[in-house]
């Protein structure tokens, strides 16, 4: 009777497509992978009404964030499956995790609207990172887009959205007005 877990050859046929991966291809996507974990973690944080945590989780992601592109030119691992994991990952940690973060902290009292004005900071997060990502490839784009970014860097979205969360931390009343200010802020 064959074995029902036969034992892995790394060398054998079924893994000769892929070969040996260089680490400094590696390690800028476990830089993107660990803040992808934070930006997780900061809902599960947030969930559990462990706010500050869900906050500090947010901002060590935006450090990481700003760390796996750099790290990825300065090895010269630069990689197409990189870029994308890193949007992916900024639109988990920059559009949905302050969200639901903001959602769960205190637009949850004004219903339904609350919810909506989560789901479009996260819908723009998700619009604003592909259109970055479509321009990247544009043949047609102008020669000064090349050196200059354009618009609000996804973590800085995600952080002064999540400013009322902060200022409620530090002790601002968290009630009816600090709600609909929190609502009018991310709506706009």
């Amino acid at each position: 009777m064959a074995p029902l877990f036969p034992p892995i050859d790394p060398d054998g046929p079924r893994f000769a497509r892929f070969g040996r991966i260089p680490l400094r291809l590696l390690l800028p996507n476990l830089v993107t992978l660990l803040a992808l974990c934070l930006g997780l973690t900061a809902v599960r944080m947030a969930v559990e009404d462990r706010f500050e945590l869900a906050l500090a989780g947010i901002v060590i992601a935006a450090i990481l964030d700003g760390v796996d592109g750099r790290l990825a030119r300065a090895l010269k691992g630069t990689s197409r499956f990189g870029a994308e994991l890193d949007s992916l990952a900024d639109f988990v940690n920059f559009g949905c995790a302050p969200a639901l973060i903001l959602y769960m902290w205190g637009l949850d009292a004004v219903g339904s609207i609350g919810w909506i004005a989560a789901l479009l900071f996260a819908i723009c997060a998700a619009l604003r990172l592909a259109r970055f990502n479509v321009m990247l490839d544009d043949p047609n784009r102008p020669a000064f887009a090349a050196d200059f970014f354009t618009g609000v860097p996804a973590p800085a979205g995600a952080i002064a959205v999540l400013l009322p969360v902060y200022l409620d931390l530090l002790g601002m009343p968290h009630g009816t007005v600090a709600d609909a200010l929190a609502l009018i802020y991310t709506l706009a």
